[in-house]
C-alpha cells in the first residue's frame, strides 16, 4: 500500500522524545469494523445464505419434481403385482344395526348414536373449526389451508373406528370412543421450505390463541417412512379432536403418494409386501429437503389420565 509522504514527513520531524499521537481504537484493533460495515458484513452473509438455502430448495423442488412420474409408475406396477384386498363393505342391518366384516358392529342403539355424532362434528366442523382454521390461514402470507374437500373423515370410517374402540374397550359409549379418534376433523398447512419452521411456530400460537387446546404434536421430519409434522387438538367447548398437520409442497404430495402403502402396512400386509412398502416409502421420502430449523420444533406428548 502507498505511503502517504506527508505523514512521514511529520513523523521523521517529530522529537525522539515527543509523545507521539495516542493511538485510536482503530490503530489498536485494525481488525474491528465500523458498526456501519458490520452491519452490511451480516447483511451480505444473510443475502449469500439465502442464495444458497434458494438454490438448494430449487434443486430439490426439481429432482422432486423429476422424480415424482417415476414414483407413481412405481406404486402402479405395485398394485398389479399386490392386487388389494376387498375392504368388507359396511351395511345397515334388519334390525337398524351396523356391520363392516366379522368383527366390526354396533348395534341398532349404538348405530343410531353414532349417526346423530357424526352429523354433529360434521357441522361442528365446518360452522366453528373451519372459520378458525381460515383466521390462521389469513393472519400472515406464507401458508395455505389444504385438502379441505377431506376434513371431515367419512361417516363408515368414523363408524369403523368406533367400533373398533368399543370392542376393545367394553363399556365405552359412541361418544367417548368419538372423542378418542385422532382424526375425526383433519387440515393440513401447507409452508415453502423457506418458510416452514417459522411458520409452524407461529400458527401453533395462532391455534391456540383460537381456542384450542393442544393435545400432542410430533415431529416426523428425521424419520425414513413419513415426513412432516403431525398435531391433535381439542376443542374445549365439544371436546371434539382435530388434526393439523403441517407440510411442505412436496412433502404433502409425497405423503398422498405413499398413503395407501401406509394403509396397507397398517392392515398387516404379507411380510414380502411390507418389505416392498417399506422400501418404497423410504424412497419416496429420500427425496425430500427438509427445512431449516425443523430439529427447534420438539415433540408435545399427551397427557395420560391417572
Amino acid at each position: 500500500m502507498a505511503v502517504d509522504r506527508a505523514d512521514e514527513g511529520d513523523a521523521a520531524r517529530r522529537p525522539a522524545d515527543s509523545p507521539a499521537d495516542p493511538p485510536t481504537e482503530a490503530a489498536v484493533r485494525p481488525d474491528t469494523p465500523a458498526p456501519g460495515a458490520e452491519r452490511e458484513r451480516q447483511a451480505i452473509t444473510r443475502r449469500l445464505h439465502r442464495v444458497l438455502v434458494d438454490h438448494v430448495y430449487g434443486v430439490a423442488r426439481d429432482a422432486w419434481a423429476e422424480a415424482a412420474p417415476d414414483l407413481r409408475a412405481a406404486w402402479e406396477n405395485h398394485k398389479d403385482r399386490y392386487p388389494e384386498r376387498m375392504r368388507p363393505a359396511p351395511q345397515t342391518t334388519p334390525d337398524g344395526g351396523w356391520v363392516a366384516g366379522p368383527h366390526r358392529r354396533l348395534s341398532p342403539e349404538q348405530n343410531a348414536e353414532a349417526s346423530k355424532a357424526c352429523a354433529d362434528l360434521a357441522d361442528e366442523g365446518r360452522r366453528d373449526i373451519l372459520p378458525a382454521l381460515k383466521c390462521v390461514e389469513s393472519a400472515e402470507q406464507g401458508r395455505c389451508l389444504a385438502g379441505l374437500n377431506h376434513m371431515i373423515k367419512g361417516e363408515d370410517r368414523l363408524k369403523e373406528k368406533v367400533a373398533d374402540a368399543v370392542l376393545s374397550r367394553p363399556g365405552l359409549t359412541v361418544r367417548q370412543a368419538l372423542e378418542i379418534v385422532p382424526d375425526p376433523v383433519r387440515f393440513t398447512f401447507t409452508y415453502s421450505p423457506e418458510r416452514y419452521s417459522g411458520g409452524v411456530v407461529s400458527d401453533v400460537d395462532r391455534l391456540k390463541a383460537e381456542g384450542f387446546e393442544l393435545i400432542k404434536l410430533k415431529n416426523l421430519w428425521a424419520e425414513e417412512q413419513y415426513k412432516g409434522i403431525n398435531s391433535q387438538w381439542r376443542r374445549p367447548e365439544t371436546g371434539l379432536r382435530v388434526e393439523v398437520q403441517f407440510h411442505t409442497s412436496e412433502s404433502l404430495e409425497a405423503k398422498e403418494l405413499t398413503h395407501e402403502a401406509y394403509e396397507r402396512i397398517r392392515a398387516s400386509a404379507p411380510p414380502g409386501e411390507r418389505v416392498e412398502l417399506e422400501n418404497f416409502q423410504r424412497t419416496v421420502n429420500a427425496l425430500l429437503i427438509t427445512p431449516e430449523h425443523t430439529e427447534e420444533i420438539k415433540d408435545f406428548s399427551e397427557k395420560k389420565n391417572g
